[in-house]
């Protein structure tokens, strides 16, 4: 009696799961709605930590600027003051004691030998001037009665008129108090010129700045700047 092949028979039905063609090696639904849950967590730590090192970065620049623009103020007052001379007799170093609404406004007007460039008169082409006409006043903000505007008053040249003409530039707008004091070997003045004091210049200048800044918490900040020039003699 011959024995039956079994690989001759019709094939038997296997008894384990059949998987889907093309479903090995990839993500179910559930394992792909788990990895995109976990990429947005991460993603929304990356971004608050990139947001709050922009705003810290932000915020010290914000003090840097407001901490350095009554400096700078100073700084180029100074530079104009320590290079002023009397290039002969007459009015060529004069100061006003003028006072405002919310402090003094006073103003100045100089011989200085600091280096300036930039155009004599309209049409001209740039040159450097090593002696020029400068000066410094507050004048009234039309947009915030409350501070004034401090302007650089410049001449790249002297004229018969030192305390006039040239062009204004604006320094800064937020002005509360512009006070200068002149020391004249015994007191300190409110005021100076320099044909009525014989065609001197005062020994010291002080100037003090009180101007109003922007910072995080409060809009309308106070900060005031005092320096001292002296005149060697």
């Amino acid at each position: 009696m011959k024995r039956r092949n079994p690989q001759s028979g019709p094939a038997r039905r296997s008894s384990r799961p059949h998987r889907i063609r093309g479903s090995e090696g990839g993500f179910t639904l559930v394992e792909m709605m788990l990895a995109i849950l976990i990429l947005a967590i991460m993603m929304a730590i990356v971004y608050g930590v990139v947001v709050s090192t922009v705003q810290a970065q932000h915020r010290v620049e914000e003090v840097l600027a407001t901490s350095e623009i009554g400096p700078a103020l100073l700084s180029e007052i100074r530079d104009n003051l320590e290079s002023a001379f009397l290039p002969k007799d007459g009015e060529y170093f004069v100061a006003f004691n003028h006072s405002g609404s919310t402090g003094d406004r006073d103003r100045i007007d100089l011989i200085s030998g600091r280096m300036a460039y930039g155009a004599a008169r309209d049409g001209d082409e740039p040159a450097f001037h090593s002696v020029n006409e400068v000066g410094y006043q507050v004048l009234e903000n039309r947009r915030d009665a409350s501070v004034g505007i401090l302007y650089r008053r410049e001449d790249f040249f002297i004229d018969n008129e030192p305390l006039k003409g040239g062009r204004l530039v604006e320094l800064y707008d937020r002005v509360r108090h512009f006070d200068l004091q002149f020391w004249d070997g015994a007191r300190w003045v409110p005021d100076w010129n320099s044909k009525r004091e014989k065609n001197k210049l005062p020994k010291a200048v002080k100037v003090e700045i009180r101007i109003v800044v922007d910072e995080r918490d409060d809009k309308n900040v106070e900060q005031t700047f005092v320096s001292i020039v002296t005149f060697p003699r």
